[in-house]
């Protein structure tokens, strides 16, 4: 097989992945105890704010009183990133592909794609600052 062989093959893989599969993805990684409040930590468990959290819609907390988007604590918080092309670009991020590839396929700027890695570099860093030191790598 050659590396462009291996590049269509990944490029197939990538146009796989679909919004629904992404956000749980998403959510299992940034948020392993499940759907939560960012604010109070309380779990969301009534069905209108679960329906809202997983249609990345805004969440409202009876426990504190706060709204907030259901991608806070995640690195697409605050962006134009859909779970979807996160995910995208991180499985085109561990298959080696540049900057420029990854904006290309992704249809995003070469500097918005480097702000993202920056973001996730910066972020993952936090979650394994926060972590309890048995569990750090």
């Amino acid at each position: 097989m050659t590396e462009v062989t291996g590049f269509f093959q990944i490029e197939s893989l990538v146009n796989a992945i679909q919004q629904d599969g992404a956000w749980r993805w998403m959510v299992a990684f940034y948020h392993p105890r499940g759907p939560g409040c960012p604010n109070c930590r309380q779990p969301i468990s009534g069905p209108r704010a679960l329906d809202s959290f997983w249609s990345l819609g805004r969440v409202y907390c009876k426990a504190c009183d706060s709204t907030f988007t259901a991608t806070s604590g995640t690195p697409i918080h605050e962006t134009s990133w859909s779970p979807e092309q996160f995910v995208k670009f991180c499985f085109l991020i561990a298959t080696g592909r540049s900057a420029a590839q990854i904006a290309l396929i992704l249809g995003k700027g070469t500097d918005t794609v480097r702000n993202m890695r920056e973001r996730v570099e910066i972020w993952n860093a936090d979650i394994n600052i926060e972590q309890p030191p048995e569990q750090q790598g």
